[in-house]
């Protein structure tokens, strides 16, 4: 069995989705009045299969994601999120290269998404989003699965303040190639990893149907 799933930013939760209703699925309305249907989960878990980067034909429209394989038993759980926004990588995929720059493969892991609210510098309130990976057959001092660990703040770039045409904007393009350096490097130690060969047979990437879509 294999399940497709998309990360909510705004419930912090993963999600499957279904285009009728169905038992235990949310409906949930975006663009003019559609309807389509979520059922949310917590966590997902299995062992890393393989990671990297798919791009999708939608509409008439080149959209790209990011997508992470976790191999449970007889079932596949397959983790999509859209790559790209107006200012390089979105967030989800940035947290997920970031809890998946240390890890270590070949072990069982859970995924779990977080959302906190932060307060800027500006006095506005942000979303903040989190996804930790933890090891499942492993146990610190206390008792508790470790987790992999995450790119410290201080080591990301910040975007930079410019102005162009008499306006103030930003350039991320520092960021995004930090991004895309440890995208890769993530990419090269998955190609290690040996592959369910059903993988390679399941259908392309199916794009969110929120507002969630890159554009």
């Amino acid at each position: 069995m294999i399940k497709f799933f998309s990360l909510s930013r705004r419930k912090g939760k993963f999600y499957l989705k279904s285009k009728e209703p169905k038992e235990g699925y949310e409906e949930v309305t975006y663009g003019e009045g559609q309807k389509t249907y979520h059922q949310y989960h917590k966590s997902i878990s299995g062992i890393p299969s393989h990671f990297g980067t798919k791009e999708v034909d939608y509409k008439g429209t080149k959209l790209n994601f990011l997508e992470l394989t976790l191999q449970d038993g007889d079932v596949t759980n397959k983790l999509s999120v859209n790559l790209y926004n107006r200012n390089g990588y979105t967030d989800e995929a940035k947290v997920l290269i970031s809890a998946l720059n240390g890890l270590e493969l070949g072990e069982k892991v859970v995924l779990n998404p977080t959302v906190s609210k932060v307060t800027g510098k500006n006095g506005k309130e942000y979303t903040n989003l989190n996804v930790y990976i933890n090891y499942l057959n492993r146990t610190d001092e206390k008792g508790r699965n470790p987790s992999t660990g995450f790119i410290h703040f201080d080591e990301i770039p910040k975007p930079v303040e410019k102005v162009v045409a008499g306006r103030s904007t930003w350039d991320w393009t520092e960021q995004t190639e930090f991004y895309y350096k440890k995208l890769q490097e993530i990419e090269e130690k998955f190609k290690g990893v040996e592959q369910n060969s059903s993988d390679e047979e399941n259908p392309v990437s199916q794009p969110p149907e929120t507002d969630e879509l890159p554009f």
